[in-house]
């Protein structure tokens, strides 16, 4: 218990009261700490310290009650020198001890007068209650006192740790940031490698294929009869490995997406998606759309590539529907619809390509809805005027 602070007006009527019960002059209300007494309170005296109370105070501590002391000048600890150095002469003292609910003994409530006397059983029953309501104000400033701390502990600790927690997640914004900067980055990468690839097939490899084409129909006229079938099956290798190389530059990068525009670009593609996949896709693309600018193009057209791919390997869905317009409010909509048995539950909002389709969105500020059931999966991709600004009109589906 922290004893050491000046006196407090709040103890004055507990120590008037004290010295009322016992119909005494003075009463004092004093502390022992480190070896020093002092008043915390008084009635009826002015000084703060008195040397030769130490005495009695120590025997009302230490005692295993009340100590009363009848006439001062007979008691055995106290030399009579002590009291003649002070007025008035105090003869007459009963002390109280102060204990804690710990056991701690930290001082007295005493009451002190001029003359040798005696006071009643119920003065001391009386003047022990006051003691112990000493204590209680005592526990009670005490306990409001260590409260304040931990309040004050609490609310340091509170805004240490919102500042830790704000620190933290300013760090992962920051990672995140970087990793989706990374990511875009990334994509970008991927396209224009498929793009530089995409232009070496064609017009590297491509072309050593139409070279080799021309030679053996020129080998043919004038090859014997017993080679021609073998020309024959080489030619058609040659054209097979053709049109190969020709569909696997155009998934890699459509060459009418930079021609045309993306309703070319998403119409044609559709028709060779038909083929391979035997799905049959209805495009509809609003003659208002226009061209967009390059990149924003490019994302749209990747999750048409996806979203057809996610249809094929995981719906069982005979058709699909690719719907391209303006909203309402201007914004480039973009839905792939389908009527299979729905995406599996891991991938409607956490595959692979769903990332990948979020990813793009992300850096233009657009948005990727996607509902999936029984009945079938509805996928709306959505981008913001302002991220998509008109180029020029080309044709459209």
């Amino acid at each position: 218990m922290d004893l050491d602070y000046a006196p407090q007006p709040a103890f004055d009527d507990l120590t008037k009261l004290a010295a009322y019960v016992c119909a005494t002059p003075v009463a004092l209300l004093s502390v022992v700490d480190m070896g020093r007494t002092w008043f915390k309170s008084k009635a009826g005296i002015d000084a703060s310290e008195i040397h030769w109370i130490d005495e009695l105070c120590s025997g009302a501590i230490l005692g295993e009650g009340m100590l009363v002391v009848p006439d001062a000048t007979a008691y055995e600890r106290l030399a009579p020198r002590e009291l003649a150095k002070f007025e008035p002469k105090f003869r007459f003292y009963a002390g109280a001890p102060l204990i804690t609910p710990t056991g701690r003994r930290i001082g007295t409530l005493c009451v002190i007068d001029t003359v040798p006397r005696q006071i009643s059983a119920k003065q001391m029953d009386a003047l022990e209650s006051v003691a112990r309501s000493v204590v209680t104000q005592l526990e009670l400033r005490r306990l409001l006192k260590y409260y304040a701390e931990s309040q004050h502990a609490l609310v340091d600790l509170q805004a240490r740790t919102e500042t830790q927690v704000k620190q933290r997640t300013d760090e992962l914004a920051e990672s995140n940031g970087s990793l989706q900067k990374l990511a875009v980055q990334l994509m970008k990468a991927q396209d224009d490698e498929r793009r530089r690839i995409a232009r070496e097939l064609h017009d590297s490899t491509g072309q050593v294929l139409v070279a080799l084409n021309m030679t053996l129909r020129q080998m043919r006229k004038d090859s014997t009869p017993a080679h021609l079938r073998q020309l024959d099956e080489c030619r058609e290798l040659v054209t097979s490995a053709a049109d190969d190389l020709r569909n696997l530059s155009y998934l890699l990068h459509p060459p009418l997406i930079e021609e045309l525009g993306l309703a070319s670009a998403v119409t044609e593609y559709a028709e060779g998606f038909e083929k391979r996949s035997g799905l049959r896709i209805e495009v509809e693309v609003s003659q208002q759309l226009g061209r967009l600018e390059r990149n924003c193009e490019i994302a749209l057209f990747r999750i048409i590539q996806e979203g057809l791919g996610n249809i094929h390997r995981h719906s069982g869905s005979p058709t699909a529907r690719i719907t391209i317009f303006y909203s309402d409010d201007k914004n480039v909509v973009l839905e792939i619809r389908d009527q299979g048995r729905g995406l599996p539950g891991d991938k409607v909002n956490f595959g692979v390509g769903i990332r990948s389709m979020q990813e793009r969105l992300r850096e233009f500020g657009g948005t990727l809805n996607i509902e999936s059931s029984d009945k079938g999966t509805s996928l709306r991709a959505v981008l913001p005027w302002q991220a998509t600004p008109p180029l020029a009109f080309g044709k459209t589906a």
